[in-house]
């Protein structure tokens, strides 16, 4: 995939929206260029809100090349939509071994991206840093109805996990680490949304034929927190700020772990094993400065508080694996949030 055509694989009609940009030019002549090129974007369904576009175009305006300007950082994050849309479709027909997610994301990385680097690195100077492009690809490829784009949140969770490397005067190539930093938890969220789609479709089918019934918890079922561990693990060691999303993704990953959706469980059958394998995840994601002996049993404990709290209030005991998973993501967000900030 040696240099890959990105303006002409990943067209978008740049005449077209370019004279859409003038008329707007024409119609607010009283409006300065990164007032303008925000208005144009969020016109164009790109971005969250009018706020964040202007304070990300403000941020990366004195990092363009001297040839180029704002408007071809815009051109850039509409294009990002079409790559998007593609590798989207290329993760609905992949299929990955026991659903592996880190998998998922390296061929991803490789397919899509690793050219597109060398070609977006084109648009800003060369002394931009590295953490810099982390923070612009996840700006760039997240969803249309993302509502967390504040560029200063995003650039807190990426200066010091990707630093910029130097061998003399030349910046030596961090690429992968760029690229997994800015794109790791939007691919796998992605492929996560495919196999809850995979399962829903393999659900209907199912319930053409029988009637979905309770099943029984096996052996080797279990709550499988990757996401959540490694994330405390970084957060232990760098202390990087944790977004709210970030929280979310990783909760969501642990239930969608276990829970197949279109499967009716009771809460008795899942309960110890969430709590006990929750509070091992937590406990293993844990540095030695912040454990002692008791550390497990405490958290099982809390945990454990924390899920009696949830049934007590909840009158249906047995209900779909999405289901569950809809009324416990909020509910164990909120606990490993707390969780987090007891590390501070």
């Amino acid at each position: 995939m040696e240099h890959l055509d990105f303006e002409g694989i990943y067209n978008i009609e740049k005449d077209k929206i370019l004279r859409y940009y003038d008329r707007l030019e024409s119609r607010f002549k009283n409006l300065s260029q990164i007032q303008l090129v925000a208005r144009f974007l969020v016109n164009q369904s790109i971005g969250s809100d009018y706020k964040d576009v202007y304070n990300t175009l403000l941020y990366f305006r004195d990092k363009i090349e001297e040839e180029k300007d704002l408007l071809d950082l815009a051109f850039e994050w509409i294009r990002a939509q079409k790559i998007r849309l593609e590798y989207r479709k290329y993760l609905g027909r992949a299929q990955y071994p026991y659903n592996n997610l880190s998998l998922a994301v390296d061929d991803c990385i490789v397919k899509f991206f690793l050219e597109y680097d060398k070609y977006i690195r084109k648009l800003l100077k060369n002394d931009t840093r590295e953490f810099n492009f982390s923070a612009l690809y996840e700006i760039f490829f997240s969803p249309y109805d993302s509502k967390n784009l504040n560029i200063k949140d995003i650039l807190d969770r990426h200066i010091d996990k990707v630093p910029s490397y130097f061998q003399g005067l030349d910046k030596i190539n961090t690429s992968i680490i760029v690229l997994r930093s800015g794109l790791s938890i939007i691919i796998v969220k992605d492929y996560e949304n495919v196999l809850f789609a995979r399962n829903e479709e393999k659900m209907k089918n199912q319930l053409k034929f029988k009637q979905v019934k309770v099943v029984q918890t096996k052996p080797e079922d279990k709550f499988y927190g990757l996401l959540l561990e490694r994330m405390i693990k970084t957060f232990c060691v760098r202390k990087i700020k944790i977004s709210h999303k970030e929280i979310e993704s990783a909760v969501s990953q642990f239930l969608s772990s276990y829970f197949k959706f279109g499967t009716l469980y009771h809460i008795d059958v899942f309960k110890d094993m969430l709590i006990q394998n929750l509070a091992e995840d937590l406990d293993s994601s844990l540095s030695d400065k912040y454990k002692n002996p008791d550390t497990l049993d405490t958290i099982r404990r809390s945990i454990s508080n924390t899920i009696t709290s949830f049934t007590r209030i909840n009158k249906v005991k047995k209900l779909d694996g999405l289901a569950w998973k809809k009324d416990l993501t909020p509910i164990l967000k909120n606990y490993v949030t707390k969780f987090i900030n007891s590390l501070q």
